[in-house]
């Protein structure tokens, strides 16, 4: 593959391009990460994904791998219809991956979809979990100090993302799906859901919580670089959109 690929990262619900920083730093080869910009009444997988794709442009980013954690797996038709033979893999880090033509919420149990629906209409100016939920689901493996920045750093999120259906889902010959197995976000057993929708992917393992890129920022990025296929060269951390 040619050296002149780009890994871009996205993040997962209620972090930021901050997140990717100890990830990309281990990378010999070209990376940024994007903030995504989902937090507005008016975002939704497409328009976030015009977003982004414009901000490859402006950069003028050519070929790209697209590694995308937790709720950017939503992005990936948008995203792939949009690239094009520019997309050259994808690589999704416990990732959810909705029903073709459905949502977020509808890759959820029918529970947890309800719920979800509810706390929306009840939190008008975004959603944000409780820090007791967010050490319970995020922070189950992390360190005090970066529990607290995950805490403190998360952004309320807006239901765009979560309720907006995506487009169909076309398979992806390029996939691989990293398997995050001390999960308590995604956990194992509903990553096994989501990576049976792709089309036959990769699938790597991580013992790791739903914050990989954390917890172990090293075994993240040598995975990462070894699913790239990627000649090394220089790293850089982008800038958030």
């Amino acid at each position: 593959m040619s050296a002149n690929t780009t890994i871009v990262f996205l993040h997962g619900a209620g972090m930021g391009a901050w997140v990717w920083e100890r990830v990309i730093n281990e990378l010999p080869a070209s990376a940024i990460a994007l903030d995504v910009p989902s937090r507005s009444r008016e975002a939704t997988p497409e328009r976030c994904a015009d977003a982004l794709v414009a901000e490859l442009n402006h950069r003028e980013v050519g070929s790209v791998i697209l590694v995308m954690h937790s709720l950017a797996g939503v992005l990936a038709p948008s995203l792939a219809a949009r690239l094009g033979d520019r997309l050259k893999r994808c690589i999704f880090v416990a990732a959810v991956i909705p029903p073709s033509g459905g949502s977020f919420v509808d890759a959820l149990g029918f529970v947890n979809r309800l719920i979800l629906r509810v706390l929306f209409k009840l939190n008008p100016k975004g959603l944000t979990p409780s820090p007791a939920m967010l050490r319970t689901e995020l922070c189950n493996d992390l360190s005090p100090q970066d529990s607290e920045q995950v805490i403190s750093r998360y952004t309320p999120e807006m239901p765009g993302l979560y309720l907006t259906p995506v487009v169909e889902f076309s398979p992806l010959a390029n996939a691989t799906y990293i398997k995050l197995l001390k999960d308590q976000s995604v956990p194992p057993d509903r990553q096994e859901t989501m990576l049976a929708r792709l089309c036959q992917p990769a699938v790597r393992e991580l013992a790791t919580g739903h914050m990989a890129m954390l917890a172990d920022p090293t075994a993240l990025a040598n995975l990462i670089m070894k699913e790239a296929q990627l000649r090394p060269s220089q790293a850089s951390v982008g800038v958030k959109l």
